[in-house]
Formats: structure tokens, sequence, C-alpha cells
């Protein structure tokens, strides 16, 4: 069964204001709270992703837990041509500078160490590992073959599962600490005053609420970068591929999304939505609510506030037993028929089911049959216990005298002794 209710907003994606031009192939503008698309253009076509595949190498490198474990430069890695960070064979870093190497400077060499100390030895084991992640993530539209985002046929990804991605990584302040670095010192073998790294992210110097990004570049890929900012509360991701003005389009995409739009809460955490009847369970309904604060992204100041509406889509009857948060229907926020949310709903409590008749008797035929065992235990107890109370004050008692034996006489009469 739906249930269909109105809201007090009007939808962002509906009517909102226009986006700013820009030259990019492929773009896109999401809420970095929410993941709410707020503008696109081509943001599912699959495309060369260049270096911005860098974003899933450093988050499983963070993810893995060993950024303090010291790894070993192979040749293959030390080999690695194009963008470097300049590693020699048989230098030795922790995970945790070779992250900074490929976040800050898109080293190939420091992105290949990563792949082969994590998978192993292998770079095969590592794209596994990372193709997997992918997929956990809901990524449909991507598929890697290295770890640094050099040409390759079967390498590619999309504007909206970039955006996704970096979503993800921006949730893991380890990630945000590396990633929004301007600059880092880390060793470097042979030179005390080690090697300097430097951000490719232009916007940590020319855009004051520039937060973590990624950019890349090849040929087939053209100029990349996927970028977040943040701003009175508000947190926006944006993803171009493929621009002629990248930093213009970055930077315009980001203040349009930042300066242009409000979140709204709908629905509260644990804000009660509904109830469903329960079929054979100790209750006979289960109150339904909102797992977490439920948002949407609206145009700031917007008057459109009719057409937002709030479905929730909840089942007819549910069987017991009903455990606790168990997901049993899901919210969905409209606005003029585009969906701008869906949200699992859950039941507010357990419900066991009931007890058969059988156990009905039971619940009170051997308690009662339990009770009167008992009870009749302790009087056959107390009887006892009283009757040898009645023995030992029979024993106590003095025995009585016994009388003197009667004689007998000779006629046969008996008589009295003197």
């Amino acid at each position: 069964m739906s249930f269909l209710g109105t809201a007090g907003t009007a939808s962002a994606a509906a009517g909102g204001p226009a986006a700013p031009g820009v030259t990019a192939a492929a773009a896109i503008v999401l809420d970095g709270d929410s993941g709410q698309v707020l503008w696109e253009r081509n943001a599912h076509q699959r495309r060369a992703m260049a270096s911005t595949t860098k974003i899933m190498t450093s988050l499983l490198a963070i993810e893995s837990g060993r950024l303090d474990d010291m790894v070993t430069i192979s040749k293959r890695a030390a080999s690695i041509g194009e963008a470097t960070i300049f590693l020699k064979e048989g230098e030795k870093l922790s995970l945790r500078d070779l992250t900074y190497g490929v976040l800050l400077s898109s080293g190939n060499d420091a992105s290949t160490a990563v792949a082969e100390f994590l998978g192993g030895g292998s770079e095969a084991k590592f794209i596994e590992l990372m193709n997997k992640r992918a997929a956990e993530l809901g990524l449909k539209n991507t598929h890697f073959t290295n770890p640094h985002g050099l040409p390759s046929a079967d390498h590619y990804s999309t504007a909206y599962d970039l955006a996704v991605l970096l979503k993800v990584a921006s949730a893991v302040p380890a990630w945000n600490q590396i990633a929004e670095t301007k600059v880092k010192k880390i060793p470097l073998l042979g030179k005390a005053d080690g090697r300097t790294l430097k951000s490719h992210n232009k916007l940590l110097w020319n855009y004051p609420h520039a937060t973590g990004g990624k950019t890349g570049y090849t040929n087939a890929a053209g100029r990349c970068f996927i970028g977040s900012a943040r701003k009175n509360g508000r947190f926006v991701i944006q993803s171009t591929l493929g621009a002629s003005d990248l930093w213009g389009d970055s930077q315009k995409l980001l203040a349009w999304g930042l300066d242009n739009f409000e979140s709204v809460v709908v629905a509260k955490k644990g804000e009660i939505v509904g109830t469903v009847p329960i079929k054979s369970g100790s209750n006979r309904m289960v109150e339904v609510v909102a797992p977490r604060d439920v948002t949407v992204v609206l145009p700031r100041g917007t008057s459109d506030r009719a057409n937002l509406q709030q479905v929730w889509q909840l089942p007819d009857q549910l069987n017991a037993p009903v455990d606790l948060n168990q997901p049993v229907g899901q919210l969905i926020v409209k606005h003029n028929e585009k969906v701008l949310a869906t949200v699992p709903l859950v039941a507010a409590q357990a419900v066991p089911a009931a007890a058969s008749t059988w156990e009905h008797i039971s619940s009170w035929f051997f308690p009662g049959m339990l009770a009167a065992s008992v009870l009749s235990l302790f009087r056959l107890q107390g009887g006892r216990r009283k009757a040898r109370k009645v023995k030992r004050r029979v024993k106590r008692m003095p025995p009585r005298p016994v009388p003197p034996p009667m004689k007998r006489g000779g006629t046969g009469r008996l008589w009295k002794a003197s």
C-alpha cells in the first residue's frame, strides 16, 4: 500500500536555477550529504577516467588500515613513467607517504607500489579489489584494469560514478586529511631534506571553500577533475570529464551548487510514518519509522512548495515474527513525479510470533500443576515434620508404673498381694 503526503518544499531538480555554462563533455553536481543530483550532463556516459582512478587506489590504501607499514619499492614500480614522484628501486616508504604521492602528485609509480603491496606482490590481485569495491558501492559503469589510469581499452567510468566514489572517500577522515593537503614532505633515499609533493588540485589555492579532489589527464580522457567544497553547512561534489576549461568549469559548478540550494529535512530519524498489521504476532500492529533524517535539496528561497510529495510504500500485512529495525517499506520523495530521494523504512519495535493454543494452555496449566505439586510437597513435608515432633514428644514421656503381679490362691480366687 502507498500513502501520499505533501511536504513543504519544491524540488531543486525541477525548476531550479539554471546551471552555468561549462565546457566539459560530461559533468554532474551532487549534494555531498544526500547524494541528490542537482545537475548533470552525459553523467552516465562511459569515458576514460585517467588519474581520477587514484581516488579508488588511495581509498583502498586507507581502508586497509596499514598506512604505517613500510613498503619496499620494486623495480617495476620504479620504472612506471608519465607522472611520478621519482621512486627508486629498493627504497622504503610508508604506505601513508605513498598515498600522499598518489593523491597530491598523482604518482603512477606510487600507485603501482601501493597496488603491489596491498595485492601481496600482485598488481592483478589489487585490481580485483578495486573492481570488487566498485561493485559494493554500486558503480555500475566503472571498471578498472590498472591502479593509475594510464590508457587501457577496458578502463572506464562515468561522471556520476566518480562523483559517488568521491562522496564515499570524503566520508573517511584520513582520506580528507591527505586530499586537502597542499604541500607535503616525504623521505627521499639519499637526500636529507626529502622530496616535496605539491597537490595538483589548484582549487585548494584559488577557491576558499575547496576541499578534497583528484585531477586526471590523458589524450583519451581529456582534462578531468572530481572535486568538492563546503560552505555554510552545505557540501557539494562536482565531476567534470573532458573539459577545455577545467578549473573554470569546476569552480563554477561548485559555487553554483553551494550558493543556490539549501537542505530541507523531510522526515526525522525515528519519526513514525505509519503502521502495518501483523499476522500471528504478539501485537496486532507494528510502527514504521525512518532510520535516519531524510533530507532533500531545494532551490534556496523557493516558494513552489506544494508539489513536493512523500510516498510511503508499506506492505498490507507482515507475518510475525518481525525484528527491530527490519526493513518493511520505503519512503519516496518526489517533485513533479521526479524522484529526489528513496529511503528504506524500518520496524520501530520487535514483534514476536503469538503463542499457539497449546502454548496458551501450557502457559497456565503447567505453572498451575507445578504450583499444586509444590504445595502438596510442602504439605507432605509439613505432615512429616509434625509426625516427627509427636514421636519425639512421646519418647520424652516417663514410662507408666507397672502394677505388681496378681497372686492366685489355692482356691483359685484372686487376691491382692499384701
